[in-house]
């Protein structure tokens, strides 16, 4: 585990899982809720492939500061990649590569289309996050509207139905009693999402970094078709793989030697 301060102050936490002799750099970037230990062998997998991996904990989770499931703007998380990505290179100048899962394929995203000037060699983007797959509560959708202004700030309750998160029962399991799955929102969470949720689809065209979007046909958490028809919708290099069976972490699947191959063969072509 090591620290590094975010361009406001906030301290944030990251694993890395280093090659002796890196062909690239991964950097990789979790959930909504979750945090960098439940991908550690994600980590683990890419330096055995010949690849340092750094696994970044976003602010408001995990090990990192901020307050639990809340997010002011989503440009911070723009500035936290960066800084992050800053430190990464001070460790090794090695290509470097991005690894994004559901609401961090987002922020992959959302980074690519702002940060034109910094290249990276590839990305993964990994079940975006663009919509649900499930329409949340009524009350929590009130609540949500009603208090992004007034009280911003509120922790709501959103933690996921494990069993919707892989086809492999002890990965849900482990998920189902991880105490650092914080399982909330804030009403200002979740209307910085909504606005990327608008942002990244309407400036996809500025991303000229090659993409490898890795979708679950059966994924119960995010909805996997608006992410195909946006990367239907790119012009780029775009690679786009549709494991029909899978639910959302693919790289968490009974089946995951496939969504790995795929993903590791990416990122050698990239470098």
């Amino acid at each position: 585990m090591s620290t590094l301060t975010a361009p406001d102050g906030t301290t944030l936490v990251y694993d890395e899982y280093e090659a002796a002799a890196p062909r690239g750099v991964v950097l990789a970037l979790h959930g909504w809720s979750d945090h960098a230990g439940r991908w550690r062998d994600v980590g683990e997998r890419l330096r055995d492939a010949g690849y340092s991996s750094y696994l970044l904990e976003l602010r408001g989770h995990g090990r990192s500061g901020g307050r639990r499931g809340h997010l002011a703007r989503f440009s911070q998380l723009l500035g936290d990649l960066q800084a992050f990505r800053r430190v990464v290179r001070r460790r090794t100048d090695r290509p470097q590569l991005l690894l994004g899962t559901s609401f961090g394929a987002l922020v992959a995203l959302r980074y690519l289309e702002t940060q034109p000037s910094d290249p990276i060699a590839g990305a993964a983007i990994v079940s975006p996050w663009f919509g649900l797959a499930f329409r949340p509560p009524r009350w929590k959708r009130l609540l949500g509207r009603a208090l992004a202004d007034l009280w911003p700030t509120l922790p709501i309750p959103a933690r996921l139905d494990a069993d919707a998160i892989s086809r492999d029962p002890a990965v849900n399991a482990a998920y189902a009693v991880d105490g650092a799955v914080h399982g909330l929102m804030t009403p200002g969470a979740w209307r910085e999402i909504q606005w990327a949720q608008r942002a990244v689809p309407a400036d996809g065209h500025r991303i000229e970094t090659p993409l490898l979007f890795q979708l679950a046909g059966e994924d119960r958490v995010v909805d996997a078709h608006l992410a195909r028809a946006f990367a239907d919708s790119l012009k780029g290099a775009v690679r786009v793989r549709w494991y029909p069976e899978m639910y959302h972490e693919v790289l968490h699947d009974p089946q995951r030697e496939a969504a790995f191959g795929d993903l590791l063969a990416f990122f050698a072509a990239g470098l």
